[in-house]
């Protein structure tokens, strides 16, 4: 009696997907929306090939990429090293795969630099079939308020209108409107918290105000991320703290430094001046100026460039200042 073969890939109980006979080539068929069929075969990205070869399209897989922190991904990056428990689901779009599912198991590999399984096909999939796909299949991690917003701020461009969308997202009118809401805070802001998936609408609504308030008082975010850019860093540094805690820690901060803004006159503009340009982005050497007050600052330099500033610095303060 032969053993029987074990499923490779997602199972659901009431989703259009068939899994084909084939032991060999692992492959499932995709029922679409329209009732065409996809066929979709197992493939590993290699390592060093999974941030090039692979991309994702907020509009259709609907997870937002800039919340995929080394934090919110805790629970993958602690297991894809040694196994990934479901493929990825992806499409061939001009030689390489988009990701329709599977963006955090994609993130969690680029972090890890590990490889990436991929259920993808070579079929004609229309932006719209591609999106209700990926709507059937993401069963991973249930998308936050901000994600579904911007999912849904893709429709409203497209021209329809809120009670639109809520009928063909199968969604309340009161839902639509806070997922909007959430979508429309300035990614600036949201991009202080480790976590994204810790914020609730009550905190995107206080952050949408924060950030209102300011532009109707001709304050900006980037003024009040400069001013609260340090004491968040202590904040995530902290030891002990629980993710929510680090999440209402900083909206204290954002609550209090843009009510300073909007109560004080603007103050001088901090400008920031690149000393030496580098070809990756996390890499740095600027000077920064507000009013009399100046600082340096750089970012993954070498120890030998380090020790040498500090030895200018040295030099030119004794002879400026040692009279």
């Amino acid at each position: 009696m032969s053993a029987k073969r074990i499923t490779i890939g997602r199972t659901f109980s009431q989703t259009p997907l068939e899994t084909e006979d084939t032991s060999e080539t692992h492959a499932q068929t995709f029922v679409l929306s329209t009732g065409k069929r996809a066929l979709f075969r197992s493939e590993r990205i290699p390592a060093n090939e999974v941030e090039d070869k692979t991309f994702v399209v907020m509009e259709t897989n609907g997870r937002d990429q800039a919340g995929l922190t080394p934090d919110s991904l805790r629970d993958i990056i602690r297991t894809i090293k040694l196994q990934q428990f479901f493929p990825a689901i992806g499409v061939m779009q001009g030689g390489k795969i988009e990701i329709l599912d599977g963006s955090r198991r994609r993130a969690a590999a680029i972090h890890c630099r590990t490889g990436l399984e991929v259920l993808v096909t070579d079929a004609e999939i229309t932006a719209d079939e591609a999106r209700k796909l990926a709507q059937d299949i993401q069963t991973a991690r249930e998308h936050n308020l901000r994600e579904v917003g911007m999912r849904l701020l893709a429709l409203k461009d497209g021209g329809l209108s809120q009670k639109e969308i809520a009928e063909n997202q199968g969604l309340s009118q009161a839902k639509v409107t806070r997922a909007l809401q959430a979508a429309s805070v300035p990614s600036d802001l949201i991009a202080l918290f480790p976590n994204h998936s810790e914020l609730t609408y009550p905190d995107y609504k206080a952050l949408l105000q924060a950030a209102d308030k300011l532009n109707e008082t001709g304050q900006s975010v980037e003024t009040l991320i400069d001013n609260i850019s340090m004491e968040i860093d202590v904040v995530c540094s902290r030891e002990g703290l629980a993710e929510d805690e680090v999440k209402n820690h900083i909206l204290r901060l954002i609550r209090n430094a843009s009510q300073t803004l909007v109560k004080e006159p603007e103050k001088d503009k901090t400008t920031s001046t690149s000393l030496w340009p580098f070809a990756d982005k996390d890499r740095f050497a600027r000077k920064k100026t507000r009013g009399r007050m100046f600082s340096y600052e750089f970012n993954r330099q070498s120890k030998d460039l380090q020790e040498e500033l500090d030895k200018v610095i040295s030099e030119t303060l004794k002879k400026y200042l040692a009279n």
